[in-house]
């Protein structure tokens, strides 16, 4: 089924590139949704899963805010909120680093650990199963053309909202 049928729409989107667009935003909330089912039982968000997932994959290194933020793609302010609310249920800790008390690094604790050693399998589980049915080479694919769409938005959009040169 098209994205426009799915969605209801009485006439057809007007370019493949819109529609392309529009099905990336589309999916993106699907699994949006379909994470926070999953992880609403656990009393997690799936940004604070990602965080622990990060620390995780560290090689036992804390990570500065500013180091997660960028790798998770969250604003200052919000990773400091996610961060927060992780500490308070004891999930992570933060310190000062050593030579720049303006930075927090932030550590997973044994609980933290503990908490995403019990959700990853579950969630890889569901990763499987949402990717099911493609084949390898579509998603390699799929990655490739992913990382072509992330290249453009950093780099060749007109500014100023399309009036260019004004």
């Amino acid at each position: 089924m098209g994205l426009a049928e799915e969605l209801g729409l009485e006439r057809p989107i007007e370019t493949v590139e819109h529609e392309s667009l529009l099905n990336i935003i589309y999916t993106g909330t699907m699994i949006a949704r379909a994470a926070f089912r999953y992880f609403q039982g656990h009393r997690l968000t799936d940004a604070q899963f990602n965080v622990l997932v990060q620390l995780k994959y560290s090689d036992g290194k804390a990570l500065s805010q500013a180091e997660l933020g960028r790798r998770l793609v969250v604003n200052k302010a919000d990773m400091t909120g996610i961060v927060d609310r992780l500490e308070r249920t004891g999930l992570v800790e933060r310190s000062a680093h050593p030579n720049d008390r303006r930075v927090n690094l932030v550590r997973m604790t044994a609980e933290g650990e503990k908490a995403v050693n019990v959700l990853e399998p579950g969630y890889l589980k569901g990763v499987g199963l949402l990717m099911s049915g493609i084949s390898r080479s579509d998603l390699m694919r799929l990655n490739r053309t992913l990382e072509k769409v992330r290249s453009n938005a950093k780099g060749k959009l007109v500014p100023n909202g399309g009036r260019e040169g004004r």
